[in-house]
């Protein structure tokens, strides 16, 4: 029945739509308004979720926004309460939720160390460079030479502690810009209507 509607559609038309429907099958396996209730934490807040229709439309306005909130929330070092985090911002920021909780995979078991790291390594080194933080210790130094046992032993003071908070927080919410910016515009070239589409 689709296939009929589809031939009568131009090539552009088709295209997007495919491109539509290959995402939603990617995001299947993300709590939804109809399976909500199942999952753990997010069940509490099913009742809630369904009288927002906006957590689940895929109009551009709420996948910008699910885009956005994700990205910021995915490299935040709250691991284990990123979905529920993602989910409760995008209510205020009318964001679409299936996105916003997909992109906390980003940071997974296998991923944290590396992103981790480089969240630091961004932040140490602007803070440095704006001469914010004159700590003495090079983390990223000691992490890679002497392993991440030694650097517990000297997060032994406040100032070392803020720091690499400072780091990690700040090159994170560097990092997550980019990537949302990069997102972004990848989202809107490939949602881009058909030219023959607009009226003139």
């Amino acid at each position: 029945m689709s296939q009929d509607f589809d031939s009568n559609l131009d090539s552009d038309t088709i295209k997007r739509r495919e491109r539509m429907r290959f995402l939603k099958k990617i995001l299947r396996p993300m709590p939804r308004k109809s399976n909500m209730h199942r999952y753990p934490i997010l069940k509490y807040f099913a009742e809630t979720a369904r009288k927002r229709t906006y957590l689940w439309e895929f109009r551009r306005r709420n996948v910008l926004a699910g885009i956005w909130v994700g990205w910021i929330v995915a490299l935040i070092p709250i691991y284990s309460m990123q979905m529920l985090v993602a989910f409760l911002i995008s209510i205020p920021a009318r964001a679409n939720c299936i996105i916003a909780m997909a992109l906390q995979w980003v940071t997974n078991p296998i991923t944290i160390p590396f992103i981790l790291y480089g969240q630091y390594s961004l932040g140490d080194f602007i803070l440095r460079t704006l001469g914010i933080s004159e700590l003495k210790e090079d983390f990223g130094k000691i992490l890679s030479e002497q392993g991440f046992y030694e650097v517990l032993d000297r997060l032994a003071n406040a100032e070392v502690v803020i720091h690499v908070l400072a780091a990690t927080l700040g090159g994170g919410f560097i990092i997550a810009l980019l990537c949302a910016l990069i997102n972004t515009w990848i989202y809107l070239l490939l949602a881009k209507p058909p030219a023959n589409s607009v009226k003139k």
